[in-house]
């Protein structure tokens, strides 16, 4: 099939723009936001992601605020409308590529509401092409892009709207596309990949945003090739992050951060330092990650033509979840999305500041 973006002529394969270039039902393309106020007042994840191979679009908008998280997860048949950036009540449009975006949420049953445009004065930071095979099984291959900036707009929840500003509000976004372990639904027909026992330790893939200036780098015990990478952002150039310094500290439990301090050297000799103070975390199950969706099949699954489901959590404990029902909800790792303010080179800032604390025999499936 043909749709509108076929008119342009940066074809790669020998199809239309309706057509992935392999039939992976992991293969997906789309983007992962972030925003944190920095009166922590709200801050929030949200992502559309097209499964061209299952014929799916999804996404989901995961908030925070007053302790609770409101959880809400879209999907649809991605064709015919597979150019439009829409799930239900969810949208994003480029307003300017790789410099304005912009989020929107309407009515839902949830009441919460978004209309924010994210504004990145830097160039994008791309990551290099990142394969995995798994005993010669290729199981992964993927890259993405980064961009930080600030952003401005209403956010409607529990009955209040907030009004964010530039220069008090920042977003993180992630582009990222190619075959993902763990998305397109389970594969029932094939051998089962063994169990994998991560390399305990501290886990960090942090976005940030400074008045003059942005970054991110990543860190992972296990090693992965990706790991000790790292730029900061300037308006008109990123330089190479070569140092990474951290001094962490955790809330009772050991898994939610709650606080200290970072530093980056980069390759022209700069040292930034970075002092952190928590605004709140969300749970990467909200969104639909780790089989995270009411049927337990995780993202990329055909749940109808026009499908919505979501709930609401209590999250003001470091390490319990409670469902609507007062339930307490455990999940077999820690994973979950910190945002912080910092305050650093130029004033003040925030940082999407995933934090993973790894423990000694943890293993996942993948």
């Amino acid at each position: 099939m043909l749709i509108g973006l076929d008119e342009y002529p940066f074809h790669q394969i020998a199809e239309s723009f309706a057509g992935a270039a392999t039939g992976d039902p992991s293969w997906n393309d789309g983007h992962y936001v972030g925003v944190a106020d920095h009166a922590g007042r709200v801050c929030l994840t949200a992502s559309l992601r097209l499964y061209p191979n299952n014929d799916v679009m999804d996404g989901f908008v995961c908030l925070r605020h007053g302790g609770r998280q409101y959880n809400l997860r879209v999907s649809r048949r991605l064709r015919p409308e597979l150019d439009m950036l829409r799930v239900g009540p969810l949208a994003i449009e480029i307003v300017e590529p790789l410099r304005e975006f912009r989020l929107t949420l309407g009515s839902n049953e949830l009441g919460i509401a978004l209309d924010l445009l994210c504004h990145s004065t830097t160039p994008p930071s791309r990551s290099p092409v990142e394969t995995t095979r798994v005993d010669g099984r290729l199981v992964s291959e993927r890259t993405t892009y980064e961009l930080t900036g600030t952003c401005s707009g209403t956010v409607e929840v529990a009955g209040e709207r907030y009004e964010l500003v530039r220069g008090s509000a920042d977003f993180f976004r992630n582009h990222s596309w190619g075959m993902h372990p763990g998305r397109g639904g389970p594969r029932p027909y094939a051998a089962p990949g063994a169990a994998k026992r991560r390399v305990p330790g501290v886990r960090q893939w942090v976005l940030f945003n400074m008045p003059d200036h942005g970054g991110h780098f990543f860190e992972d015990p296990s090693g992965r090739r990706a790991s000790g990478r790292g730029v900061i952002m300037l308006a008109d150039r990123l330089v190479e992050v070569t140092g990474v310094e951290h001094d962490l500290t955790f809330y009772d439990g050991g898994r939610r951060l709650s606080g200290g301090s970072f530093a980056l050297t980069d390759a022209e000799g700069g040292h930034r330092e970075y002092r952190i103070d928590d605004l709140g975390w969300i749970y990467c199950q909200g969104g639909g990650y780790f089989g995270g969706w009411d049927d337990g099949l995780g993202q990329g699954v055909y749940r109808g033509d026009d499908y919505l489901e979501g709930e609401v959590w209590d999250v003001s404990h470091p390490t319990v979840v409670v469902d609507a029902a007062g339930n307490e909800r455990t999940f077999d790792h820690d994973w979950a999305e910190s945002f912080v303010r910092l305050t650093g080179p130029g004033g003040t800032g925030s940082a999407h500041y995933e934090c993973v604390v790894i423990r000694e025999g943890e293993s996942w499936s993948g």
